[in-house]
């Protein structure tokens, strides 16, 4: 079975990266892939709206895509997540005979090398990047695999800029993930 494992913080999740995940579910003819909101990032502070709230957002914006699981792995790990011990975990789950794929962009690929077992990574899985605005990445290894996937106009800084501002956001999430930051009055 091949494998996608896409993490992030999902803060709130948007067209975009539903746009990733199903764009490389075909792309690489992959049986699954994998939806894992960080728990506590590694590299960065944590100003994340809860754990559950951003898994629900998840849930709500999937909840009708076939081969699309969503994962609260990281949401129900109390440490720091880390992808090397998140994968450990997701090939014990699964089992190691199985291909992974680490889906990220250009902007984490810029600093891939710095991640705690980058190495590790590599050989535990093909790591997939993404192409993201005003990022080139330079890394290279044979189980790097650079897709010519389209930009995505959308991040989930403009979307929580939009909401503060009291603009509209519809064009960029799916209803149900709208009707759910309204009701819980998130990223006011």
């Amino acid at each position: 079975m091949k494998i996608g494992i896409y993490g992030g913080s999902f803060n709130p999740i948007h067209f975009g990266h539903i746009k990733i995940a199903t764009y490389v579910l075909e792309k690489l003819n992959l049986d699954k892939v994998l939806i894992i909101p960080v728990g506590t990032p590694s590299h960065r502070e944590n100003n994340l709206v809860s754990g559950d709230y951003r898994l629900k957002m998840c849930q709500l914006a999937f909840k009708n895509y076939k081969n699309i699981e969503i994962s609260d792995i990281e949401i129900k790990n109390d440490s720091i997540s880390y992808t090397i011990d998140t994968l450990k975990k997701i090939q014990k789950l699964y089992g190691k005979e199985n291909e992974f794929f680490e889906i990220i962009g250009e902007d984490s690929a810029d600093y891939f090398s710095q991640w705690k077992d980058y190495k590790k990574i590599l050989e535990k899985s093909k790591v997939v990047v993404l192409k993201r605005k005003g990022y080139k990445s330079l890394l290279q290894d044979k189980n790097l695999i650079y897709l010519d996937s389209p930009l995505f106009n959308v991040s989930s800084t403009l979307v929580r800029e939009n909401l503060k501002n009291g603009k509209d956001i519809n064009e960029f999430l799916p209803k149900e993930v709208v009707e759910f930051i309204n009701e819980n009055k998130l990223y006011l």
